[in-house]
């Protein structure tokens, strides 16, 4: 009888969640094209408001997200999540 050969492969990746749909992220490797990414326009926008959140926080043109959120026409809610 002959030996049964077995071979494992190991593929490293990282399933990230994004909303709506699962991305599998690959390593990059040398001499492989690379992927185009399309960015997520939604978290562009909330990425952006919140460094110009935090910014006008630091600056001190606001005391409180409270008055930044009444000054800036936003629920203070809002404004709370995305300065972190």
């Amino acid at each position: 009888m002959s030996a049964t050969a077995s071979i494992t492969v190991r593929v490293p990746l990282a399933i990230r969640r994004r909303p709506g749909r699962k991305t599998v992220v690959t390593p990059v490797q040398e001499g492989a094209p690379a992927v185009a990414t399309r960015a997520d326009p939604a978290l562009v926008k909330a990425l952006a408001r919140a460094f110009r959140y935090q910014r006008l926080l630091e600056e001190g043109r606001y005391a409180s997200i409270s008055e930044m959120a009444a000054a800036e026409q936003i629920e203070r809610g809002t404004s709370a999540r995305s300065c972190g």
